[in-house]
């Protein structure tokens, strides 16, 4: 039930203090915390056209293992299936659970990808 990962994907969280406040450097940008995990990218790309404008949107799918913390607004670099390298930023997340909710297989990221 799980898909097989083979791609990787990289995420930075940033850091956050005792009270539970972002974390910034001298120069007022924010301290990040890089981490590496597996996953499963789907790329999906759509066009919409009208007589007034042309529309394109492309967002990717990455599965992820239950274990790896998500937010959504965070940055990513990860790995397409033909080796390509993206990066984006979690728009939101699904979660893939069994019959009865109470284990969580694997969460979907929907992507920007550019």
């Amino acid at each position: 039930m799980i898909p097989p990962m083979r791609q990787s994907i990289t995420m930075s969280v940033p850091i956050l203090d005792e009270n539970g406040n972002e974390s910034y450097n001298d120069y007022g940008q924010p301290l990040t915390d890089t981490s590496t995990f597996k996953c499963r990218v789907n790329e999906h790309a759509e066009l919409q056209r009208s007589k007034t404008f042309v529309y394109d949107d492309a967002v990717d799918e990455v599965d992820v293992m239950h274990n790896v913390p998500v937010q959504t607004g965070v940055k990513v670099e990860y790995t397409t299936r033909r080796g390509t390298v993206k990066t984006g930023t979690v728009k939101s997340y699904t979660e893939t659970t069994n019959l009865s909710a109470s284990r969580t297989y694997f969460r979907t990221l929907i992507i920007n990808g550019k």
